[in-house]
């Protein structure tokens, strides 16, 4: 299931409020006509980048007729008014149709092309298009082109009256409404059909997407709104030219589309803004200002080859790693009395080969126990395990990198499974545990895996809202439940609602009931979630599997019934050498976290399984004559 959230529920909803509340009161600030044409043109601009994009960028079709669509919307409402006495806003209205029949027409050679033929045929298209409007001059004015054509009005009042305030509401309204229809598109069937073709597009094939159709649709709709554009082009300006076929409109739209960054709704129109109005303040310096309008270009691709949006989205990654990092320090210092609380004792920063984390202890007890958190969730979560095995258990938990009060570390050398089992092996060499007990929660799970395989010292591994994977990736999607919240656990940035929505699946309860761990969620680091997500294919998956299937090792898996992101029938189905009770356990009547949510039955099944381990190692019995080890090598249990 693909997450696609409303628009309003995301981080984008606020800065394209505010920059549309901004662009829809220049014009009652700034007076100035030459202000107004500026921004006009931006928006024409940004309309023709950003539409170029769903057949470049999303579809990977190479289609340099994109400014013909242009063209023929300026040039049917030339025609239609001047010619044919058409009222200008029925003209406006069939620009784009037009534009539409003329892609769809287009699309009939290039169906079954690929690379430098489609290049080829768009081009000769274009310039096919140019000599049918040069040589019909009766119609279109040849090489003078056609001038004076009707302004568009309301009733008895002329957009162009009162500094052409009218023009540009109606340029930014066709901005909207094409920003809008490109966010819809992108989020559509028919947009991710598109994206598939271009991504693999045989897969695609065999999965039913049709290649004739949707390069069909892709084209069409490409051509709607730069055909609209041209129409309005057309009544501000009051001149259709030819000279929209020349290499002037063509590299100021591709330069537009390249700087803001391929495959991007935003990037289009950040770039419109930048190159538009640079062009403008570099009018003085003749080609001068081509030359440095190139080399910024050049500059911004090979430093950001995703564009000034890949930039800006650097930047924003930036500055939250700042924040959160920033925060993560005040909470330990600010609210260590309330950790302590709950935890029943102080943590503190401990060095491991992966940076500083924070740690609880509670340092007496000759056995221990180590718990691993899950992914955007701290220590905190074990607060009723801290309490309830104290007495006979040295009990220890830890913050994982950029997380909880732990400081953010190194994304590519420190944001991953392996190191954070690293990071467990450090802890227990630096505390001195000896061969804990390790419980793994969710991401913990697989830390906790990873650390038992890799031959850390250990004395049995219990994991929980984990789904053990043999072979990556293919048994991610029988392992889990797709869900929306899935793609929230990899993914950088969480708007406040997303963070809301993952606090409350992952913990199961309300924000007032478990504040710290809500906090948690806002504090993590959101490249600590991306990089573990995105370096999960370079786990030994089949040596984590192995280690279960070999029954070397005292093994439990615990969960809650109601987990919404496991599969339990396939976690029942893996085959374990000896795992106790010779099945996954469940919890009552519990979610993803069953510790926190019914901590008394978890307890004492966790105490169950430590009892067990314990009575067997000291009757020194062999792990493979035990009842557990029996119920799970028998088939039929």
């Amino acid at each position: 299931m693909k997450y696609a959230p409303p628009f309003h529920r995301t981080n984008g909803f606020l800065p394209v409020l505010l920059a549309l509340f901004a662009l829809a009161v220049i014009p009652l600030v700034f007076t100035d006509t030459y202000i107004r044409h500026t921004l006009i043109l931006v928006f024409i601009y940004a309309i023709l980048a950003s539409n170029w994009d769903i057949s470049l960028g999303l579809g990977g079709v190479v289609n340099f007729a994109h400014m013909a669509f242009f063209a023929i919307g300026l040039y049917s409402y030339g025609i239609t008014v001047k010619i044919f006495g058409v009222d200008p806003w029925i003209a406006l209205a069939l620009a784009p149709v037009l534009a539409i029949v003329f892609a769809a027409l287009l699309a009939i050679p290039i169906l079954r092309l690929e690379g430098i033929y489609v290049i080829l045929v768009t081009i000769a298209a274009a310039q096919l298009l140019l000599q049918i409007v040069v040589s019909q001059s009766d119609y279109t004015g040849g090489t003078s082109g056609m001038v004076l054509l009707p302004r568009l009005t309301l009733g008895d009042y002329r957009l162009s009256s009162d500094g052409r305030i009218g023009y540009f509401y109606l340029a930014l309204l066709l901005l909207a409404a094409s920003t809008i229809f490109l966010y819809k598109l992108e989020r559509s069937a028919l947009g991710r059909a598109i994206k598939a073709l271009r991504d693999n597009k045989y897969y695609a094939i065999a999965r039913g997407v049709s290649e004739g159709r949707v390069r069909l649709l892709t084209l069409c709709a490409s051509a709607l709104f730069p055909g609209l554009a041209g129409g309005f082009y057309g009544a501000y300006l009051r001149v259709a030219s030819p000279d929209v076929f020349g290499l002037g409109f063509l590299t100021m739209t591709l330069s537009i589309l390249l700087l803001g960054g391929i495959s991007t709704i935003w990037g289009s129109l950040i770039a419109a803004f930048v190159i538009t109005i640079l062009a403008q303040l570099l009018g003085d310096y003749g080609s001068w200002r081509s030359i440095i309008i190139a080399l910024l270009i050049i500059a911004v691709v090979v430093v950001y080859p995703g564009g000034l949006f890949a930039a800006l989205q650097e930047a924003w990654g930036g500055a939250n790693r700042l924040k959160t990092n920033m925060l993560a320090g005040y909470r330990r210092r600010a609210q260590a009395s309330v950790r302590a609380a709950a935890m029943g004792v102080e943590d503190r920063l401990v060095e491991t080969r992966h940076g500083r984390v924070s740690v609880c202890d509670t340092q007496t007890g000759d056995k221990a126990i180590l718990f691993i958190h899950g992914n955007s969730s701290a220590k905190e979560v074990f607060r009723h395990q801290f309490e309830a095995f104290r007495g006979d258990y040295r009990v220890v938990a830890f913050d994982l990198p950029g997380h909880g009060v732990s400081p953010n570390a190194d994304p590519e050398d420190d944001y991953n499974v392996e190191a954070y089992a690293e990071i467990v092996a450090d802890l227990v060499e630096h505390l001195k545990l000896g061969e804990p007990v390790v419980f793994g929660w969710s991401l913990g799970g697989y830390v906790g895996l990873e650390y038992a395989a890799s031959g850390g010292p250990i004395t049995a591994l219990a994991i929980c809202g984990t789904s053990p994977v043999n072979k990556y990736p293919d048994d991610m999607p029988r392992g889990y439940i797709a869900t929306p919240h899935m793609e929230l656990a990899g993914k950088r940035f969480h708007s406040p609602s997303e963070k809301t929505a993952y606090a409350t699946h992952t913990i199961g309860m309300k924000k007032g009931l478990e504040p710290l761990l809500w906090q948690a969620v806002w504090r993590t680091d959101g490249q600590a979630r991306e990089q573990a997500f995105a370096k999960l294919k370079t786990i030994d998956w089949p040596r984590q599997t192995r280690l279960m299937r070999d029954g070397t090792l005292p093994f439990a898996m615990i969960n809650g019934p109601r987990d919404p992101f496991i599969n339990h029938d396939y976690c029942r189905s893996l085959a374990y050498g000896d795992i106790w009770g010779g099945t996954p356990q469940n919890v009552g009547d519990a979610g993803h976290a069953p510790f926190l949510e019914d901590p008394e039955t978890f307890n004492a099944m966790l105490r169950d399984f430590l009892n067990e381990v314990e009575t067997t190692r000291t009757a020194n019995v062999p792990r493979e004559t035990t009842g557990a080890g029996r119920a799970a090598s028998d088939p039929s249990g």
